[in-house]
């Protein structure tokens, strides 16, 4: 007897593993959403899950949210599209989930949506891209009189921990001459989350911000997809004709969650336990901020270095497709200088 269609996309678990799922799901790509559903019979939808790696016999998805409460008996239902998001004038003013969920709003007034967009798309082809001629303002003396950053490059700024990254993201957000700041702060912590918002709602530029946010506790998959929907979003409004600034902290906690991704998909560790999917997807997310002929995305990308003495393999692959760096001193730091250049 033939199987019946429907069921030919079903799936059952094979194994559940933290947020790792395995299995047998036929004509399903890499990246596209699966539905997790109580039961083959039900529509009621309990979680969701995205493709992340085929193997031989079965299709291994990581959970977007935690497996609390799955059992063997939910079924996986490909929706055959990939992880999108609503964006527009909406989304101004507000804080993001990975999924594009607004959970909080600064101002009253809100826009109407425009567009749902997918979220891991190519970067801008050569020929739609503009040089960089012109400088970007940023009020701050130390970046405008010796490392003058222009409109549409991407900046890496380096520094170990406690050497004032954050509050340096503060002061370009609160001096930058821009149109619109989108922020993403990628495997931070809840506590660094708080504080941000706490700062965006007092600032005179509240209405012009986008935060999205996934903390450390948050799996793997909805770190890497924040980091892509904050560049997704900055992206809406460079098509608008807007001059963009996008800041993602930090790029280390994105290549270390597209590391586990990775792993858990089955891929082999290369250098310092980095597949070597992970050297591929980094300059995948790097290149799409930059100067179109509708508006720019100057983007300012911060890393964090374990050691100042010691190489870092990481760093060094994200300063290598970068176009200018900056470095905070943990010696100024450690004298009371915040930030630390």
């Amino acid at each position: 007897m033939k199987t019946p269609r429907l069921l030919q996309y079903l799936a059952y678990p094979q194994k559940i593993t933290g947020p790792i799922i395995e299995a047998e799901l036929r004509d399903v790509a890499i990246g596209e959403l699966c539905e997790i559903r109580r039961g083959w019979h039900q529509k009621q939808v309990v979680a969701r899950a995205q493709v992340v790696g085929l193997q031989r016999e079965r299709t291994v998805l990581s959970l977007i949210g935690n497996a609390q409460g799955l059992t063997r008996d939910v079924v996986l239902y490909p929706t055959g599209r990939a992880l999108s998001a609503w964006v527009g004038y909406s989304v101004l003013g507000a804080v993001l989930d990975p999924t594009g969920k607004i959970v909080e709003r600064f101002t009253t007034e809100v826009a109407p949506i425009s567009e749902e967009r997918v979220i891991d798309v190519a970067p801008p082809p050569y020929a739609s891209r503009v040089g960089v001629h012109e400088p970007l303002i940023t009020g701050v003396r130390a970046i405008d009189g010796l490392l003058t950053c222009g409109v549409g490059q991407r900046m890496g700024i380096f520094a170990s921990a406690g050497c004032g990254k954050t509050m340096l993201m503060h002061m370009l957000i609160e001096q930058t001459e821009a149109d619109v700041f989108v922020i993403g702060l990628i495997g931070e912590r809840g506590r660094e989350v708080t504080e941000f918002v706490d700062m965006l709602r007092a600032s005179h530029k509240k209405e012009k911000c986008v935060l999205v946010f996934a903390t450390s506790d948050f799996p793997s998959v909805d770190r890497c997809n924040a980091a892509q929907l904050a560049t997704t979003v900055a992206e809406y409004f460079r098509d608008q004709g807007k001059r963009v600034v996008l800041f993602i902290d930090s790029m280390t906690r994105y290549a270390r969650a597209l590391r586990d991704v990775a792993l858990a998909s089955g891929e082999r560790p290369a250098r310092r336990g980095y597949p070597a999917s992970v050297f591929d997807n980094l300059p995948r997310l790097l290149e799409r901020p930059g100067a179109t002929g509708d508006g720019s995305i100057t983007a300012f990308y911060t890393v964090l270095l374990e050691s100042e003495e010691e190489a870092d393999p990481m760093a060094d692959e994200i300063r290598s497709i970068l176009d200018g760096h900056l470095y905070l001193s943990r010696k100024l730091a450690g004298q009371g200088a915040l930030p630390g250049y």
